[in-house]
């Protein structure tokens, strides 16, 4: 007997898709406008390449109440066991270390960098109900990414699949999340990361692409985008 659906949510949602909240339906929709806009602006309004020193200061106390916040994040995230340390990793997905360190360097694995630099590994990997390596398909495909834009992306709800890419995945649609996956790392993501989601994602092992000028500070980058 088919699932009685909330009336948010379109009567053609898929029975292997989790339900959202209203909350998180709601902002899913917002923030696919979003992303269309601020896309829309930056190309109409490309940020100016001349910082002053109030923008270099302002931009200074913003990346600093940033890191501290991305770091309590991240924290939160492992606490949750949302992520796993090394050995914990390798014992909950049956890995030996040579595995996680191939992986990593072909781009199947990604680590966030959490307290005293230490790497952790997405718990997800251990799920008996994805194939992992469909996952890694992902994570191949995502790798020019940063670590946070991956782990938000297979996490989140994405309209396009309605759904998580996780939730796909069980149901067998790893097609549909791979071209989901590559929108991603084209630039044209369902959801644009803050500045928080981003640094809590950073991680050695993998390199993080320029996102900016560097002559430019974040909030030159933010005015820019949101000049209209």
């Amino acid at each position: 007997m088919p699932r009685k659906l909330p009336d948010y949510l379109p009567a053609d949602w898929p029975e292997h898709a989790g339900i959202p909240t209203k909350d998180e339906w709601e902002r899913a929709q917002e923030e696919d406008l979003i992303a269309e806009v601020a896309f829309t602006r930056m190309r109409e309004h490309p940020p100016s390449t001349v910082p002053t020193p109030e923008s270099i200061a302002a931009g200074n106390a913003a990346m600093a109440e940033a890191y501290a916040r991305a770091a309590q994040l991240v924290v939160q995230r492992i606490e949750s066991r949302e992520l796993l340390g090394i050995d914990e990793f390798c014992e909950e997905v049956g890995v030996t270390r040579d595995w996680l360190s191939d992986a990593l360097t072909e781009g199947r694995l990604f680590a966030i960098t959490g307290p005293q630099g230490r790497s952790f590994f997405p718990t997800f990997y251990a799920d008996a109900s994805v194939k992992r390596t469909d996952i890694e398909q992902v994570a191949r495909v995502l790798s020019p990414r940063d670590p946070g834009s991956q782990y938000w992306f297979f996490t989140s709800i994405r309209t396009s699949l309605q759904g998580t890419p996780l939730d796909a995945l069980r149901a067998g649609r790893l097609d549909a999340v791979l071209r989901a996956a590559e929108m991603h790392v084209e630039g044209a993501p369902p959801r644009v990361l803050s500045v928080v989601e981003e640094l809590a994602g950073q991680s050695g092992p993998l390199t993080v692409p320029q996102q900016h000028d560097p002559s430019e500070s974040f909030a030159d980058v933010l005015n820019g985008a949101t000049r209209g």
